[in-house]
């Protein structure tokens, strides 16, 4: 089931206390003011790594501007399942896995690597090879340098409209600034989608085994940052990295001594944000099958929200907020 939302831990004066006050209110009357194809509330966990600053304020202004009014609050929720979760996971499911490339090992690491910089969203895939040294980012061994593919941190356009079947007229027109995926993700997550989120881009690429591709786009696993290039491992449900045969712990390396940047770290921490609500915080649970329907992305109430936009840690560099 889902958590409850504990006591408001915010200064009473703040707009982030406003705006919670508004989350348990809402949690207080009860699912039953929406209607079963509404989304959920919109909700700040206060125990989730800390917002930044400018998208903890869009978010405590946006959810204070909807005065308690559980149909906006809905339609809120909803922009940013569509528009968030949605750029990170394939409400179809993962698609069909790109062919393992033949023995990587034959071939020359650098694979002329300033070269391939030229056109790097054309040599995407070489780049991410060369990069990780052909080796999957999640185990060293012989036949996973073998047996390794491209993979995205995030892998849906974010320039795509958002479907607005799971809004009512009132929220359309009251969220009436979010038409497409990239309007939400730039509000609220810190990211410049349209100078950034180029799917190909070497920040947003890796190497992995075929059998971690499906699980990684689905959200059924994580990377969790704890330090530089640092990372656990975290399962939707928990504590099931042995039956995936993940490690708990990985650290990423560049093979191309700083030629090719590393994964984003602020990628890998919203696309755990997203795998968190939506494994870890009652959606996995509560709705079997939860995003692998086409159509509305339907959440069930009450929710905690905070983990679907929290980034930990500091601000890195090309950060645009």
């Amino acid at each position: 089931m889902p958590e409850r939302l504990p006591p408001n831990p915010f200064n009473s004066f703040s707009d982030e206390h406003a705006a919670y006050e508004s989350c348990l209110n809402l949690e207080a009357a009860g699912a039953s003011l929406l209607k079963p194809q509404s989304c959920s509330t919109v909700q700040i966990h206060p125990r989730s790594p800390g917002l930044r600053s400018p998208s903890k304020g869009f978010l405590a202004r946006d959810i204070s501007s909807c005065d308690d009014n559980a149909e906006f609050l809905a339609g809120l929720s909803y922009l940013y399942v569509m528009g968030v979760i949605g750029t990170f996971r394939n409400p179809k499911g993962p698609g069909a896995i790109p062919t393992p490339q033949s023995d990587h090992s034959l071939g020359p690491l650098q694979d002329n690597v300033e070269a391939l910089l030229s056109q790097p969203t054309a040599n995407a895939e070489k780049l991410a090879l060369a990069g990780d040294h052909y080796r999957c980012i999640f185990g060293w061994g012989e036949e996973r340098r073998r047996n390794t593919i491209l993979a995205h941190i995030f892998g849906q356009s974010t320039t795509d409209n958002i479907v607005v079947g799971g809004l009512t007229d009132a929220a359309q027109r009251k969220l009436a600034w979010a038409t497409s995926s990239t309007d939400v993700v730039g509000r609220f997550t810190c990211i410049s989608a349209i100078q950034e989120l180029n799917i190909h881009r070497a920040e947003n690429t890796f190497t992995i085994s075929p059998e971690f591709h499906g699980p990684f786009d689905e959200l059924q696993f994580s990377l969790h940052s704890v330090g530089p290039d640092t990372y656990e491992i975290h399962t939707y449900p928990s504590d099931l990295n042995a039956e995936y045969g993940l490690p708990d712990r990985v650290t990423l390396k560049d093979a191309t001594c700083g030629k090719i940047p590393l994964p984003s770290r602020r990628y890998f921490q919203l696309h755990d944000a997203c795998a968190s609500f939506g494994g870890g915080r009652g959606c996995g649970t509560a709705i079997p099958g939860f995003g692998r329907r086409t159509g509305l992305w339907r959440v069930p109430l009450p929710f905690v929200f905070g983990t679907l936009i929290t980034f930990g840690g500091g601000t890195e560099a090309g950060g645009h907020c």
